[in-house]
């Protein structure tokens, strides 16, 4: 007799070791639903001055765009191509073309966080699809997490004792 156990999925931190430990493949990775572990936020700006002379005066517009990301902790994201050995492109929108690249690299833990250009007082500059962002303070310690589970097999050899009699 089988007897098969399991624990309720939970989330784990998605780290360099458990890549390791369960020898995970590309096309494993790719199938994967992964989540983000933090809220952290991209942002860009456009500074469009307009200037204009009329009547003797000079006159100076200045028209700021701010375009904003919010991405909550909890998002649920996919792998959309594996980099190398410690990089991935993550994607959480249906267009492909845009992705963060996350790594384990740099960090004692092992962890997949988020990778970026440079780091200024905690804040990264990114490419996200053809534009360039900054991430809110913090995101240096964004990481991808996934659910796992753990099932355990036992196979029992069971007879069932008869009971003796005197004779």
């Amino acid at each position: 007799m089988s007897v098969l156990t399991s624990c309720s999925p939970s989330l784990v931190p998605f780290t360099q070791q458990l890549r390791q430990q369960y020898k995970l493949q590309p096309d494993e990775l790719e199938s994967i639903q992964f989540y983000f572990s933090n809220t952290f936020v991209l942002r860009r700006g456009e500074n469009n001055d307009k200037k204009d002379t009329n009547h003797g005066e000079l006159t100076v517009l200045n028209d700021s765009k701010i375009e904003e990301i919010v991405i909550k902790a909890g998002t649920p994201c996919v792998i959309r191509e594996v980099v190398d050995g410690t990089q991935v492109m993550v994607g959480f929108e249906e267009n492909g073309n845009k992705y963060l690249v996350f790594g384990s690299i740099n960090n004692q833990d092992g962890y997949y966080t988020l990778r970026a250009m440079e780091w200024n007082k905690g804040k990264g500059k990114v490419n996200y699809g053809e534009k360039t962002y900054y991430s809110s303070p913090g995101s240096k310690d964004v990481f991808l997490a996934l659910k796992m589970k753990s099932l355990k097999r036992f196979d029992v050899d069971q007879k069932v004792a008869k009971g003796a009699t005197v004779k």
